[in-house]
């Protein structure tokens, strides 16, 4: 078994992005802070590419740290040659395999140590409510009963986002009248005003079909500098219109749209739409977008995101906003040079 590999599974993504930073700390304090980063997705490595990072010396770094994310989606030959390679693992890299599931393969999953296997649960409601109170009281502030309800229906359905608001609105909050409990219409305030543009809030201006909004919205969110934004603006758009998919098959099959709602999923994980604003944005989304053209849209999206690994951040507003352009006016379909150009 190796001893080079871990295994993150479970629905919580920001227990498991806490747990990766952990592990690269962990490397660059013991090969230097020089290790070389690749992420992978199944659909990407169907020729071998993640062997390759795997298996050939940098020219750069001593090191490499390769994360396979998705691993839910491993067909078997890849499972094969993943067990494979753990069986026999180089020692000059770590191989982080990262799952939403509950579990993967067994070809992978019996060559990784078990102390390295860890699984990431969803906090209950009731957990998510006192994660919150704690979390004010430990930085010396109280917080309404309601406020706790309205943080959780304005963020993400994930501990990182929640980690990250509660620290925001907890340093904003010292800062001004910190002897009254936060209230409600202060939580709305904050958050509503300092969300920051994402693929969240550029999925709503797709749904619209506002190509200038939403060309608007990309550079603010390129604006960071980040070089890892637009790899994760890829992502997020992905999941966006993964649960719009499986929507569309929900009506496709006879269902309404409140029971569409109620049973959409990204990739079989639950994610019901519930939020007045979201309803209205999915809404859009399916008088806007028919299965043939969302599908065509998250193959696009694949495309896109190998496109931006290999161009270099020098091409990747231009291609972004191809992408844009490709969704919203032409549904995915490929388009000539000529018809970019007009743009």
């Amino acid at each position: 078994m190796s001893e080079r590999a871990y295994l993150l599974l479970g629905p919580e993504s920001g227990a498991k992005e806490q747990e990766l930073k952990e592990i690269r700390n962990r490397l660059r304090s013991e090969y230097g802070s020089e290790i070389e980063l690749s992420r992978f997705y199944p659909f990407e490595t169907e020729n071998g590419e993640i062997f390759a990072a795997l298996n050939n010396n940098s020219l750069f770094s001593d090191y490499r740290l390769v994360i396979l994310s998705q691993a839910e989606s491993v067909n078997a030959s890849l499972a094969q040659a993943l067990g494979d390679y753990l069986a026999h693992p180089v020692d000059t890299a770590t191989l982080v395999i990262i799952s939403s599931e509950f579990s993967v393969s067994a070809r992978i999953m019996k060559q990784v140590p078990r102390q390295n296997t860890k699984i990431f649960y969803d906090l209950l409601e009731n957990q998510k409510s006192e994660w919150i109170r704690t979390h004010f009281r430990r930085m010396g502030l109280s917080i309404t009963a309601d406020a706790v309800d309205t943080l959780l229906d304005l963020t993400e359905d994930n501990t990182q986002e929640l980690k990250t608001i509660c620290n925001q609105l907890g340093l904003f909050w010292q800062i001004g009248d910190k002897n009254r409990p936060i209230e409600e219409d202060d939580v709305q305030t904050y958050v509503q005003h300092s969300r920051q543009e994402d693929a969240f809030t550029l999925f709503p201006l797709l749904c619209e079909g506002d190509l200038k909004k939403s060309l608007e919205s990309l550079n603010v969110i390129l604006g960071s500098g980040d070089s890892q934004t637009a790899i994760l603006l890829v992502n997020g758009l992905v999941w966006q219109f993964r649960r719009l998919l499986s929507i569309l098959e929900e009506t496709a099959s006879g269902s309404g749209e409140a029971e569409a709602f109620g049973k959409a999923n990204v990739q079989g994980k639950a994610s019901p739409i519930r939020k007045p604003k979201d309803k209205t944005s999915y809404h859009q989304g399916i008088q806007r977008y028919d299965l043939q053209s969302t599908r065509r849209i998250l193959t696009l999206l694949a495309k896109a995101d190998r496109e931006i690994k290999e161009s270099g951040t020098e091409l990747t507003a231009l291609l972004l906003e191809r992408l844009l352009y490709q969704i919203i006016k032409r549904k995915g379909e490929a388009f000539s040079q000529a018809d970019f150009a007009s743009l």
